[in-house]
């Protein structure tokens, strides 16, 4: 169980100071919480590290000397801390980048939502989650171009267009490690590691295979088959995807009601009766219906006894891809001179690793 979130933030002369939580009363006593202060002095720097204190575990991140913030989460003896890393280091560039006025604040809820649902979701909305966050976004985009970059320029380059951004490219990177999109190497021929792309990250809309298969044997019965088929076939024959409709896609695919319903809608159509069954499972049923028939993603189809079936109309495909891509770029940059060849190679090495150990 997620009890909680508090700020803290180190004064010199007050000590941990807390400046906010949610929810609003959740709180640790001072012994908690300047072992907070002291594991992260012991550790000497900035990031994520767990500690367990009595019947709490606690996941928590510390912004720096510069800026001096703790973030903490609290946790039920049985949660597993190290879950949340990626969601709490995601969550705290977003508190430090809406500090000013306290904006942050009114964000909590939503942040704190995030949080709770994070170890929920499977690899395809941790896929979603990478994609839509708009620093990863840019990392994955400069590195379809380049191939690959050091951690000091990709720094460098951030930092020029996200001015007031706050940047742990650290965290970031290692999130995108984890999730199989980039590597890290150190190359005694560089001044700072390199960041290597060996992943890339494909998002469509596809036909439902489970339930057109069973249309196309008439396993529904009566005009359903067909009234189902030909739904299907015109959505798909004016379909073109567009960045606008992949981020609908993808914020579908990360809210869990949706997603939930997408994933029953897989296996078979809907009743009315096991849409009322649902209504206990989700937040609010009738918006996330709402939001997957306005953008397409499902349609209502009636039987000969005019009783309303609910169809999956489209499927989402988001998956973690080879960047084959990658190897006409390494190409053209020896051809060209533009990377030196230690580089080059290490970057054709472990992408025949990366290829060798999950691709074959």
């Amino acid at each position: 169980m997620v009890h909680g979130l508090i700020i803290f933030r180190f004064d010199d002369k007050a000590g941990m100071k807390r400046l906010s939580a949610y929810p609003e009363d959740i709180d640790i006593d001072d012994k908690a919480t300047m072992q907070i202060y002291t594991t992260h002095a012991f550790e000497g720097e900035k990031g994520f590290l767990t500690i367990t204190i009595g019947d709490l575990n606690i996941a928590s991140y510390f912004t720096g000397l510069e800026t001096n913030y703790y973030m903490c989460l609290l946790l039920s003896i049985d949660e597993e801390p190290e879950a949340y890393e990626d969601v709490l280091t995601d969550s705290v560039r977003i508190i430090m980048n809406n500090l000013e006025y306290r904006r942050y604040v009114e964000m909590l809820p939503e942040i704190f939502k995030n949080i709770v649902n994070y170890p929920k979701m499977d690899r395809d909305q941790h896929l979603a989650l990478t994609f839509l966050d708009p620093i990863k976004k840019m990392i994955i985009d400069r590195l379809i171009e380049d191939g690959s970059a050091t951690k000091s320029e990709l720094l460098t380059w951030l930092k020029d267009r996200l001015a007031r951004e706050n940047i742990d490219i650290d965290g970031i990177l290692h999130s995108m490690i984890k999730m199989g999109l980039i590597v890290e190497s150190t190359l005694k021929e560089m001044p700072s590691s390199v960041v290597f792309l060996v992943g890339d990250i494909f998002v469509t809309r596809v036909p439902p295979i489970n339930i057109v298969k069973k249309a196309k044997l008439n396993q529904f019965g009566g005009n359903l088959d067909n009234d189902y088929l030909t739904d299907v076939k015109a959505f798909f024959e004016g379909y073109s995807p567009t960045p606008e409709d992949q981020e609908t896609i993808l914020n579908i695919i990360i809210d869990m009601d949706a997603y939930k319903i997408i994933k029953k809608l897989r296996e078979n159509y809907l009743t009315m009766d096991d849409m009322a069954l649902m209504r206990s499972e989700t937040e609010n049923l009738d918006n996330t219906l709402k939001l997957l028939w306005d953008n397409r993603v499902i349609n209502v189809l009636r039987n000969k006894k005019g009783q309303e079936l609910y169809f999956l109309r489209t499927d989402i495909a988001i998956k973690l891809v080879f960047p084959e891509y990658l190897i006409n770029l390494i190409l053209e940059s020896y051809n060209d001179g533009t990377k030196a060849d230690p580089i080059l190679i290490e970057h054709l090495n472990i992408l025949r690793d990366t290829f060798n150990m999950s691709y074959r």
